[in-house]
């Protein structure tokens, strides 16, 4: 029989808390009529009350990001304490990342909740799970929608269209010559940022001209050569916009050439590589949303019972942070400060 509470018995009934206490407990002496009373209510209430809740659906995390942004999720997950495994795929191959989401995706009804690049044999991966009926939640970069139910992020042409407006009033009406950093085209985040930044530009600050591009990969080794390559072709270059990661070897570029400081920088996230050089003045701007509330989102959309009539695509808050206004704990779990080295690669 369904558990049935007192205090609904005592509703059900209009007797007292304790004479319903002591009719179930056995506790004293309780008149046959009223012990009649109260095992009516209570079969009576138990036929009628819903069915038990059964437990959320263990859940799949996929994360192909760099160590910054899988140290905050990670952290994140585990103050969650939601059932379900964590899989730091930092540095894999694409043909690594398809292979474990094709186990994973073998398990219909284990949700996924994932973060890696938009290559076509994932797409075809997720996209034959979800007609077998995987739920797939895509987080902080999307993928094309037939390989995804929901997409939970930001913006990503708002932020880098950000960028753009953040880049022109800083340099002001005068002609500027600046530089931009790619990623990985593949994450669509990446691609996106970098249109929003283009057409923000041409939009807002025509006399500002993006003299060169670096392609950084995401990663700091060679991200710190790409930049280097373009700070030495352009001894005027007044702006970076870094889509991406690597900005530790962005760093390491700029102090190497002696322009740190003189160069406004804008990037993406504030983790443990850039929150220091945030707070140093080395970057300039930080476009950053919260990974913690993204994840959060992204595994309630996992484990709901059905998507129908929910917007499938969540587009959540996206803050500036300065040197004036770092972040304290960013993607922290509440009461835990970020205070982890600078070290490692911050791609994503």
């Amino acid at each position: 029989m369904p558990r049935v509470r007192i205090a609904d018995i005592v509703r059900e009934t209009g007797l007292s808390r304790s004479t319903v206490d002591r009719a179930l407990n056995r506790r004293g002496q309780v008149h046959p009529r009223t012990l009649a009373l109260i095992e009516e209510a209570r079969h009576r209430l138990a036929r009628t009350a819903p069915p038990p809740t059964p437990p959320p659906p263990p859940i799949d995390l996929v994360l192909r990001v760099g160590r910054g942004m899988t140290g905050q999720l990670e952290r994140a997950w585990h103050a969650l304490d939601r059932e379900g495994a964590f899989h730091d795929l930092h540095g894999a191959r694409d043909g690594e990342v398809v292979e474990r989401v094709r186990r994973l995706c073998t398990t219909v009804e284990r949700p996924l909740v994932i973060t890696a690049k938009n290559t076509e044999p994932l797409v075809d991966t997720l996209r034959e799970a979800r007609e077998r009926g995987k739920r797939v939640v895509a987080l902080i970069s999307d993928l094309a929608p037939e390989a995804r139910c929901a997409f939970v992020g930001v913006d990503d042409r708002a932020a880098g269209r950000t960028a753009a407006y953040l880049v022109a009033k800083a340099l002001g009406p005068r002609p500027a010559r600046v530089g931009i950093v790619v990623g990985d085209v593949a994450f669509r985040c990446h691609e996106d940022r970098e249109i929003g930044f283009r057409t923000g530009l041409r939009a807002l600050a025509p006399e500002l001209a993006i003299a060169a591009e670096a392609q950084g990969e995401d990663r700091a080794d060679t991200t710190r050569e790409a930049v280097a390559r373009m700070l030495a072709g352009e001894p005027e270059l007044a702006a970076i916009y870094n889509v991406g990661g690597g900005n530790a070897g962005l760093a390491e570029a700029l102090r190497a050439s002696g322009r740190a400081g003189r160069i406004l920088v804008v990037a993406h996230e504030v983790n443990a590589v850039t929150g220091p050089l945030l707070r140093e003045g080395l970057i300039g701007f930080a476009l950053a949303a919260d990974p913690a509330v993204q994840l959060a989102e992204a595994v309630r959309l996992a484990g709901a019972a059905s998507l129908e009539g929910r917007r499938t695509v969540r587009l959540l808050d996206l803050a500036v942070y300065t040197p004036c206004n770092p972040p304290r704990r960013l993607g922290s779990p509440p009461g835990r400060d970020e205070a982890e080295p600078a070290t490692g690669s911050d791609a994503f």
